[in-house]
């Protein structure tokens, strides 16, 4: 039986700046999957509440959150590169989620999208117990760094736009320095933006299965969902 699934649309601050999110929740999910992207726009239409459908029919809560504002992402098209401001705004996300209680001790999964994943990268190398799982789409994980890469140790699946060869060569680079488990799924014909026919879909299924696996059972316990900033 599906879940009765109640979709809230919220700002979460970070710093100076209000993120735009909307969060899926019910009583009985099974864990909270966190869908980041540099910048989205109007997010129950975007692609990625596409994805996350596939995550709450998997029986999962979402939170899609774009982590610049209208304003950073028409002011200056490579802020998205900016892995430093990524990683703040990623930390004020979980911080955020750490103090709602229906959240705070939910199993907890991480889909990032292009630059956004080199910044999980750098906050789950420090503080693996953010999140259990990690999946990364058309990811930049090379620009988390060596170091980063190398202690990062939450299970990490990389899904790979086959006909991208630029984002290729450095993801395969990076990949290499993760000792953490971790899995390579190739798209031969998606590009970076997997916009291809059914290659998102066969993504999210990949996502998917990945959280089933190495996300924990979640805790039997049912309190109130998390209230939204106002």
């Amino acid at each position: 039986m599906p879940l009765a699934l109640r979709h809230t649309d919220l700002r979460i601050q970070a710093d100076k700046v209000w993120l735009d999110a909307l969060q899926s929740h019910a009583p009985d999910v099974r864990g909270l999957i966190v869908l980041i992207a540099p910048y989205l726009t109007r997010l129950r239409e975007s692609r990625e509440n596409y994805v996350a459908a596939a995550m709450r029919a998997a029986g999962y809560g979402t939170l899609i959150v774009s982590m610049l504002s209208p304003y950073e992402d028409a002011r200056d098209p490579d802020v998205k590169y900016d892995v430093a401001l990524l990683q703040r705004r990623l930390e004020a996300v979980l911080d955020w989620l750490d103090q709602q209680p229906s959240w705070s001790a939910m199993p907890r999964g991480i889909l990032a999208v292009g630059t956004t994943a080199a910044a999980c990268v750098r906050v789950l190398s420090r503080a693996p117990e953010r999140a259990s799982a990690l999946a990364c789409r058309a990811p930049r994980i090379d620009l988390a760094g060596a170091e980063p890469l190398r202690r990062l140790n939450v299970p990490t699946m990389m899904m790979i736009p086959g006909a991208q060869g630029d984002l290729r060569a450095p993801a395969e680079h990076a990949y290499a320095f993760i000792g953490a488990p971790k899995a390579w799924r190739e798209f031969n014909e998606a590009s970076a933006g997997f916009i291809e026919p059914g290659v998102l879909e066969a993504a999210s299924a990949a996502a998917r299965d990945w959280f089933i696996k190495h996300l924990p059972e979640a805790p039997p316990v049912q309190i109130e969902a998390p209230i939204a900033d106002q």
